[in-house]
């Protein structure tokens, strides 16, 4: 598989897009993620496959889903859990005795709940990148999510690898950053995909939209 992943930040506002170029099935699918963690209902996700006759809003139920034919989900490529998503959170160091937290290095563990999904989140010591989500469906583990590999400084420890695993398969899934990180020469925005993926695509490839 092979994606373009680019984020804008305003403010508590982010705009995440990521297109997939391989493989052919899933060519020129797209995916949009605003999120607006200073009011309710901030959370909006939006996804494009080339099958489909028009875009499709994604309702809050599936945002724990796996994009199509992948193992990757929504909820793996947010910023932030948005406050109206998961309402509910607990903040305490984590234990020691956590495998997780110990080979993440993180310090602290903040659990998002709803009536019957829970998110647990490794946090490193500036309390704000997670390095690793846990999601929980009636106390049963569904699904995983971590780093397995930060970047260089100048790269500003962006992960160059990624593990996602189910419950009930066997081999995770292993996402491996190709390309250094790249600033964008020109602030798109959050307010629309199009042009954070287009200005990505020209300065990652040399190509806008494809």
């Amino acid at each position: 598989m092979r994606y373009t992943f680019a984020r804008a930040a305003l403010d508590h506002r982010f705009l995440t897009a990521v297109r997939i170029d391989a493989p052919q099935t899933l060519s020129r699918t797209e995916v949009a993620i605003w999120e607006d963690l200073t009011r309710p209902g901030g959370c909006r996700i939006r996804t494009f496959i080339p099958t489909m006759r028009a875009p499709k809003e994604i309702d809050r139920p599936q945002m724990f889903d796996c994009l199509p034919l992948t193992d990757i989900s929504y909820l793996d490529l947010m910023r932030a859990i948005c406050p109206s998503l998961l309402p509910t959170s607990c903040v305490e160091v984590a234990s020691n005795e956590s495998s997780w937290a110990t080979s993440l290095g993180a310090s602290v563990q903040v659990r998002y709940r709803t009536a019957d999904v829970a998110v647990t989140e490794f946090l490193v010591d500036d309390q704000v990148t997670p390095v690793a989500r846990l999601v929980h469906r009636n106390d049963v583990l569904e699904r995983s999510w971590r780093v397995m590999e930060f970047g260089s400084e100048a790269d500003h420890g962006m992960p160059v690898r990624l593990q996602v695993g189910r419950a009930g398969v066997k081999k995770p899934t292993v996402f491996e950053r190709v390309t250094p990180v790249t600033a964008l020469a020109r602030h798109p925005g959050v307010e629309d995909a199009v042009p954070l993926l287009d200005e990505a695509h020209r300065q990652l490839f040399g190509t806008g939209s494809v």
